[in-house]
């Protein structure tokens, strides 16, 4: 029996829409990453598998000249559509199946993420969770709508101008993914995109 995930993140600032308040917000670099999991053994289907450092998140944010006081941003993370017919909207999209055994596919909800950096900055900051059930579910990671928090005093929802270089440890999120499948699914191929999401608040 033989379970094999692909997973994809995918960091995606909003260049196609103009900054008004900030000079730039990004991501650097901003490649996108797969993982490729295999489920071998019943200890990896119980115990699952956690993979360490799957991406790190290093945010830039630059003000405008003068400085603009409303310059914030937000961060989160979305489960991304599947484009395979027929996938139901809370199970991982389906590439090819092993037998023909009455089981389901996995679901969305064995994926578990954990973003951590050295300020704790977000509030959901160092713990293993499942935050997604559906595709398009949303989790922030500094929410949008929040008042600014400059950077510099190692605080929570630190949302002003900065970056990775000069506020290293408020400015970089390390990404740890660990995903659970037990024994109840069908063995085969599927695939599931997850997708960071940095913007300038509004």
């Amino acid at each position: 029996m033989r379970l094999h995930l692909l997973f994809f993140l995918f960091l995606l600032p909003l260049f196609g829409k103009a900054q008004i308040h900030c000079g730039l917000v990004a991501f650097e670099p901003s490649d996108p990453v797969q993982l490729n999991l295999k489920f071998d053994s019943f200890q990896e289907y119980e115990a699952g598998v956690t993979i360490y450092g799957v991406a790190n998140l290093r945010i830039r944010v630059d003000d405008q000249a003068p400085a603009d006081p409303l310059c914030r941003w937000f961060l989160n993370m979305e489960i991304g559509n599947n484009p395979g017919a027929g996938t139901a909207s809370t199970d991982w999209e389906t590439l090819s199946q092993y037998g023909v055994g009455p089981a389901d596919p996995p679901t969305l909800d064995i994926l578990e993420v954990r973003v951590t950096n050295q300020c704790a900055t977000s509030p959901i900051n160092g713990v293993f969770a499942s935050y997604f059930a559906d595709h398009g579910d949303i989790q922030d990671i500094i929410a949008d709508l929040l008042p600014r928090i400059n950077a510099g005093a190692c605080a929570t929802n630190v949302n002003g101008p900065g970056n990775y270089l000069s506020n290293y440890n408020e400015f970089t999120f390390r990404v740890d993914v660990r995903v659970r499948p037990n024994l109840d699914f069908k063995p085969g191929v599927y695939q599931c995109n997850l997708k960071f999401h940095l913007q300038e608040q509004n």
